[in-house]
Formats: structure tokens, C-alpha cells, sequence
């Protein structure tokens, strides 16, 4: 109680005994308002929620010989048809600041004082107060520019042996020799191509050499007195000869990551919102439109109605005599933003929505007081500080 009372006596002492107040705000939107001289434009902020979603897609793709992976290599089950899966791998949710054009306000300044500080986007800051403002950067162009593995892989023949086999074939000719016929062989030899088979078994043989190789490295047996000064090196070059090798016979996996950028602003004050941000396919990853095996990407956005008591008490008040009022600013709102898909929530965020909020304004004759000092909070328009300096 002391300290109101010792508020109180500061305003007091500021204000003169002038009977009108030196500014009057009035909304842009207001069919009844006039433009005056000495006036000064200023907004108000909202949000606009920005979401990134990354979306990871694998392909699962067959290797050549897939058919021979338990036979020469005991490897079961080895992949043998291509399989795209597409996932949500991580949400991002953030809260940018524009100025709200349905809060835009003139004010009338009849002591020419423009007291009044703008950041660069003509959102208020402050009133007698010329601290250095915040330099908003906002960014509206989404770049969705997706990548996906439309073709097939190919699998380069690793084969270290020739891809072609000699065989011989004998044939037999009868030549007569003193009357006498005699059957003798002739013997050709033709060059045909490897089958699937042979290939397969001649690089399951490679691998195992691989990891002979491998084993001497790692088991210290050198073939010269002192070990190889890159032994890691060469080990980590068998690894990744190895894995090129074993993609033959279990195939590649390759994940392709996309992200998904989306912008929304807020509308509805009272009531609960529900956007369909994309469909998201296992097949064919992001899509604008529904396909027939996709699902939706919803973004909701529930009120948390923090100020409906407040608007339920302005409401119960008389109506304001004074034809004159001071600025105005924002009590905001608040709500919960999440991503949802096939009925999970993937991300939820707790955010305030200065546009779900109330504005108010300030008493015009507390604007009488000299060494009125005020704060506005940039991003969501309401009060930071008031002062008597």
C-alpha cells in the first residue's frame, strides 16, 4: 500500500494543471477517423509462427546378388526388393515478429513533442525513451526445394577378376589313314561371360580375403620387421573396400533429408485452429496434395484464453467519458503449438500470440506528466516498463 501511494504522489507531482490531455490514439481502421497534423503512425506487433520439419526419407535397395548372400556369405535375409520409408526426424517451432496491420494507430501529439520511438518495422518501443531499438530481420520466402532418388541405383561390378570364362569343347573328326579311319578330338576353345553365380561366389571370395587381410593388420603380423606407419589408415580403407563389396549381396540404404518450411499467422482469438501444413507419403516424402498413401501434417494451435477475464472485465465497465486516450498496447495471449501426424504429436511448444491477447489503452492524462517514461516490449506490443524519471 506505501509503495502505490508513493506512485501515486510521483504522477501527481509530474502532471500539470492543463485540463486536456497533449496526445489522443485513435485506430487507423476507425471509418470516423481525421488526419491532423503533427501526427505520427505506429503498429502494434503480432507473431508469426514458423515451422521447419525434417523429414527423412531411406531407400532400401537390392543388391545384384542378393540371392547368394546366405549361400556364400551366410548372411539371411538379405534385402530383395526396394523398400522407401519416409519419417519425421525433427520439428522446429519459433515464434517472428511483423507488425500487425489490424493494430495500426495514429496518434496526434498537440505539444509537438514526438516523443514516441519506432523500431524499422514502425512497431512502437517506447515513449521518452531513445535507447538503440531492435533491428528486425524477417524472412518470408519458404524454400521447400525437395530431393529424392528417383532412379535406380546402380551397382558398380567390383570384380577384381575378368568378367569372362574360358571353357574348352571337344569335338572329334574321323580321318582315314591307310585306308584306315580314325576318330580324333578336336579341341576349341570358346570365351563366354560369367553368370550371376560365378560373380557372386568370386566376390564373396574378395571379402573374405578383405578380412584375412584386415585380421593381419589389427593382429600385428607384418610383413617386414617394423608395422606400416598408417596401419589405421590402411585398416579403414579395408572397412569402407568391405562395406562397397557387402552392398552387392545386402544392398544400399541411403537417407535423403528434407526440410519442410512453413509460415502461419495466427487469425482466430477465440477459437482453437487446425492447419494442414503438407501430406507426407513413405513413397514420395512431402507432397502439397493428399496421395493415397499419405497422411496429413497438421500444426494446431490451442488458446490458452489468458485473457478472457480481462476482456470479461473491461466489458462490465462503464463506457469511457474521455474522448482523448493515450497509447495504446497489448495484454498478449498465450497458446500451445503442435505437430501432429497419423495421430501422434511430434513437437509441442508453449508460445505467446499477441494477437489472441487484448489491447488497452493507457490513460490519456497520464501523458500530462512531463517525466512520463515508458518501455514497449518489440515482439508482442505490451508494456515493459512505466516510470516517472
Amino acid at each position: 500500500m506505501k509503495k502505490n501511494i508513493i506512485i501515486t504522489i510521483l504522477f501527481l507531482t509530474g502532471i500539470t494543471a492543463l485540463g486536456y490531455a497533449q496526445i489522443n490514439t485513435n485506430i487507423i481502421s476507425d471509418p470516423n477517423l481525421q488526419v491532423k497534423e503533427n501526427s505520427v503512425m505506429y503498429y502494434l506487433p503480432r507473431v508469426v509462427l514458423n515451422v521447419e520439419v525434417d523429414v527423412e526419407t531411406e531407400y532400401v535397395i537390392p543388391g545384384p546378388y542378393n540371392k547368394f548372400a546366405e549361400t556364400y556369405l551366410t548372411i539371411k535375409q538379405a534385402p530383395g526388393e526396394r523398400v522407401v520409408t519416409s519419417e519425421i526426424s525433427n520439428i522446429k517451432i519459433t515464434e517472428l515478429t511483423e507488425p500487425d496491420p489490424d493494430a495500426c494507430f495514429i496518434v496526434n501529439d498537440k505539444k509537438n513533442a514526438y516523443n514516441i520511438s519506432l523500431n524499422n518495422l514502425g512497431v512502437i518501443s517506447g515513449y521518452r525513451d531513445f535507447s538503440p531499438t531492435t533491428d528486425v530481420k524477417y524472412d518470408y520466402v519458404q524454400k521447400n526445394n525437395f530431393q529424392y532418388i528417383k532412379n535406380d541405383i546402380l551397382f558398380t561390378d567390383y570384380s577384381v577378376k575378368r568378367n569372362f570364362t574360358g571353357r574348352t569343347d571337344t569335338t572329334y573328326k574321323v580321318i582315314e589313314v591307310d585306308s584306315v579311319f580314325h576318330k580324333i578330338p578336336v579341341y576349341n576353345e570358346v570365351i563366354t561371360s560369367k553368370d550371376f553365380e560365378q560373380k557372386a561366389e568370386e566376390a564373396a571370395n574378395f571379402i573374405i580375403k578383405i578380412r584375412k587381410r584386415r585380421f593381419k593388420l589389427q593382429s600385428a603380423q607384418f610383413e617386414t620387421e617394423y608395422p606400416p606407419s598408417d596401419v589405421d589408415k590402411l585398416i579403414k580403407e579395408l572397412d569402407e573396400l568391405e562395406k562397397q563389396y557387402l552392398e552387392l549381396f545386402i544392398g544400399k540404404r541411403i537417407k535423403v533429408k528434407n526440410t519442410f518450411s512453413f509460415n502461419y499467422t495466427p487469425q482466430k482469438k477465440d477459437k482453437n485452429e487446425t492447419i494442414v501444413m503438407f501430406h507426407l507419403s513413405n513413397e514420395l516424402g512431402i507432397l502439397d496434395n493428399p496421395s493415397p498413401d499419405s497422411e496429413p501434417v497438421k500444426l494446431i494451435i490451442e488458446n490458452s484464453g489468458t485473457t478472457n477475464e480481462i476482456e470479461n472485465f473491461y466489458r462490465r465497465q462503464k463506457s469511457i467519458n474521455d474522448k482523448e486516450k493515450g497509447l495504446c498496447y497489448r495484454i498478449p495471449g498465450h497458446a500451445d503449438a503442435s505437430v501432429e501426424y497419423e495421430n501422434m504429436t511430434y513437437a509441442t511448444k508453449h508460445v505467446i500470440i499477441p494477437q489472441y491477447g487484448y489491447i488497452n489503452y493507457l490513460p490519456a492524462k497520464m501523458f500530462q506528466n512531463k517525466n512520463l517514461k515508458i518501455i514497449f516490449d518489440e515482439k508482442y506490443g505490451s508494456l515493459k516498463t512505466i516510470s516517472n524519471e
